[in-house]
């Protein structure tokens, strides 16, 4: 069984689109939420996840546009995250805002024998948790996740992809899929395929979305720095 873990598309259609061709036929995609916000479509981002995550978690920037108030985002990018939020509010329907503001802040499913765990940010903090599974310590992993049943726990929210083994499960950061921080701009998602768990990096074309971004309704110095972090991986 192939699963996508995907999270963090923040509004990326050339991104999402590009991992639709790379994995054209899953048996589920699991996200760990951000839809929208940072990126030019909102709408297409949001409809193709609404129609076909098998399970979803509701990010920060998804609860922002369901609310219409920016939560959690960093210090930085809050100002783009204010505006990027409203513009995305404009280019959703009705539907689509209810259908993110109906995603749970976590989900537990079984596939094929496994038990996967979604969240964005932490279970203590659905929202706004920083963990990053490569460098977290034990003991709190251990304090954030001792009470989970999961054979896979997957989050999002660092943008930070990173795969690491405790206590018997699997934490799971895919990384972002469309505003990647990792000091590379090439989008990265994870597939577990029946127990092998791999993160994957795609190669698409960023100067589609800033061209998108420099035609949007957002001041010059918003669409500049949010081209900067595509164009490098970097805040």
């Amino acid at each position: 069984m192939r699963v996508i873990l995907l999270a963090d598309v923040h509004a990326n259609w050339e991104a999402l689109l590009t991992l639709q061709r790379a994995e054209p036929k899953p048996d589920a995609v699991l996200f760990a939420g951000d839809a929208v916000g940072y990126g030019p479509d909102a709408a297409n981002c949001a409809r193709w996840l609404l129609a076909h995550a098998t399970a979803a978690a509701r990010g920060n920037h998804d609860d922002g546009v369901s609310r219409g108030a920016v939560v959690n985002a960093p210090p930085e990018l809050e100002e783009a995250a204010r505006e990027t939020i409203d513009y995305s509010r404009a280019l959703l329907s009705r539907e689509d805002i209810n259908g993110i503001a109906a995603w749970p802040l976590s989900a537990t499913l079984a596939l094929n024998g496994a038990t996967f765990y979604v969240t964005h940010g932490s279970p203590v903090d659905p929202l706004g948790g920083q963990v990053n599974a490569a460098t977290c310590a034990e003991a709190e992993l251990h304090s954030l996740f001792d009470g989970l049943t999961a054979d896979v726990i997957v989050l999002g929210h660092t943008h930070l992809p990173a795969i690491r083994r405790f206590d018997g499960r699997l934490i799971v950061n895919p990384g972002s899929l469309g505003q990647p921080r990792y000091g590379v701009p090439d989008a990265t998602y994870a597939v577990w395929d029946d127990g092998n768990l791999q993160i994957k990096h795609l190669h698409y074309d960023h100067e589609v979305t800033i061209q998108k971004l420099r035609l949007a309704p957002l001041s010059a110095e918003i669409v500049e720095q949010l081209a900067d972090v595509l164009e490098t991986g970097l805040l």
